[in-house]
């Protein structure tokens, strides 16, 4: 046989205490750690209000250690202040190439700066031609999102259409 509570505020009415869960733990020792923080509670005070929630095992049991410290207000965190916009972040497999082609456009330069520094003199700027044709592939890949070979394209979500999804027969 279940032990009933008796509400008081309805004639005769009983009702069966409400079990506690972990989340309801949790947030309770959350709040007390707004208040040790607020100097409300000493550390002593704190420990022990924290013992008591997790041994509550119903949700009266463990708001009794809230019963006499004010009600705090779950702070919303403000967005930052000087980035109006999110920065936008590449997939891994982006920045790789992007890296690749900074390394190598960056060993090319090096290559043509010594050549001509040990020439004394300008030579033709042939970096051009490795540089900027790939670099021209990767911003329109990057900006159209073309992921692979053909009919592959991001697809929100970080999936990747690959056209069908079972095998493909040919008549």
């Amino acid at each position: 046989m279940r032990a009933c509570a008796v509400d008081t505020t309805g004639p005769g009415i009983a009702t069966s205490p409400l079990r506690v869960s972990d989340v309801e733990r949790e947030t309770i020792v959350e709040e007390l750690g707004r208040h040790l923080t607020a100097g409300r509670l000493t550390i002593g005070e704190f420990d022990e209000r924290v013992a008591r929630v997790y041994r509550a095992v119903t949700q009266d049991d463990a708001g009794a250690v809230l019963a006499d410290l004010p009600s705090t207000l779950v702070p919303t965190p403000s967005p930052p202040a000087g980035k109006p916009f999110p920065r936008l972040r590449l997939p891994l497999h982006q920045r790789i190439e992007w890296g690749a082609w900074t390394t190598v456009g960056s060993i090319n330069l090096v290559v043509w700066a010594l050549v001509s520094l040990g020439t004394a003199s300008s030579i033709y700027f042939w970096p051009i031609w490795v540089v900027v044709p790939w670099g021209i592939v990767l911003a329109v890949r990057t900006a159209l999102g073309v992921e692979g070979g053909p009919g592959r394209r991001s697809v929100p979500g970080g999936r990747e259409n690959n056209g069908p999804a079972g095998p493909t027969c040919l008549q």
